[in-house]
């Protein structure tokens, strides 16, 4: 599943979101609105090479969950596009898929800080930099502006935004309701609703 732009400028947003919460959507409510795209991806991650150890509920209620919690914005799509693609999902491979099918669209990468930083780590970074504009928000209060990486080159622009930061980690919520803390505030209704019905995370 995919947005509904043919032409134009989409800005995606990767990530196991396990679960999505009301901080990843802040984000991508935010650059959608400040990074002149027309719309933002979410794009549920199967199966992540930094997190092969880490243990995640089925991608079918990941993205199902990302679907609930998008359904009322006309700009902001969940996708499945890296469902049918080889395992473990390399941001690169993806972008590579997504430029041949989509031609028309010029795509942006959203990035934490963190991630920003650790970027020269990834599979073909260079490619990914070279390619792509890069949308970066602080992943801490107070962040100051990301310095430029020495051993990063980039030929597209990079833009670090100030967006809002909300302190919401989906570790501490799977936590909470491992333990039935409330989560209300936290996830969109939806979503949590979704989670209680399909016994998630217990």
């Amino acid at each position: 599943m995919t947005g509904h732009t043919n032409i134009g400028k989409v800005g995606l947003y990767f990530g196991s979101f396990n679960p999505i919460h009301l901080g990843h959507l802040i984000i991508a409510n935010h650059m959608l609105i400040r990074a002149d795209l027309d719309e933002i991806w979410i794009v549920v991650t199967p199966s992540s090479p930094f997190k092969l150890h880490t243990e995640m509920i089925a991608e079918q209620h990941r993205l199902q969950m990302v679907k609930l919690a998008v359904s009322e914005n006309p700009s902001i799509f969940a996708s499945d596009v890296e469902f049918n693609l080889d395992r473990p999902s390399y941001t690169v491979d993806t972008l590579r898929f997504l430029r041949e099918k989509f031609p028309q669209i010029d795509f942006s990468v959203i990035l934490g800080e963190d991630n920003y930083q650790n970027l020269h780590k990834w599979k073909n970074y260079s490619e990914i930099t070279d390619c792509h504009r890069l949308l970066i928000y602080p992943r801490r209060l107070n962040a100051s502006p990301v310095a430029r990486e020495d051993n990063i080159e980039h030929s597209k622009a990079v833009l670090y935004t100030k967006a809002p930061m909300i302190e919401i980690s989906s570790t501490y919520i799977r936590e909470a309701i491992l333990n039935q803390q409330d989560v209300q505030y936290l996830l969109p209704d939806s979503v949590i609703s979704y989670i209680g019905n399909n016994h998630l995370y217990e």
